[in-house]
């Protein structure tokens, strides 16, 4: 019976876990951009979290890739623009005037370092991609870790 109570336990407070993690986005401008095109036709979004996510030190993993709509790309610089504040920004690509890649190093949340990634190419095909991270770990290991892997 104790270890049936323990068992219980130990599942509520994973999913506390979880659901603390998955508010710490909540807050962002670009929480707008994941609710307003997930769903949406000729959208591929992925949301990672638990056990999803062991090989990666990471809490929370959501990511947008958004085909030939240029609308959803302004939108977004948008967004990201109002979440620049406070936030470091470790890369941006600008192409014609306009922001093409750019890495955010946010400030933590509670315990979770975050980080949010947007690459937008046009050629062959207009693609967009919105990344979201979340880790207990320091937001430049995750970032090299992307970067390393991205090589």
């Amino acid at each position: 019976m104790r270890s049936i109570k323990i068992h219980l336990l130990l599942i509520l407070l994973t999913g506390f876990t979880g659901i603390l993690s998955m508010h710490a986005q909540n807050d962002l401008e670009i929480k707008k951009v994941f609710d307003r095109y997930g769903n949406k036709k000729g959208v591929v979004m992925v949301e990672l979290t638990g056990e999803m996510l062991d090989g990666y030190d990471f809490s929370l993993f959501k990511s947008l890739m958004i085909r030939e709509n240029p609308e959803a790309a302004d939108y977004i610089r948008k967004s990201l623009a109002k979440d620049e504040t406070g936030a470091k920004k470790v890369k941006q690509v600008v192409a014609n005037g306009k922001p093409t890649s750019i890495y955010l190093q946010l400030p933590p949340k509670g315990k979770y370092h975050r980080l949010i990634l947007f690459n937008e190419a046009t050629k062959p095909d207009h693609v967009v991609t919105l990344i979201y991270i979340e880790s207990k770990d320091d937001s430049e290991d995750v970032l090299k870790l992307i970067l390393k892997k991205n090589k």
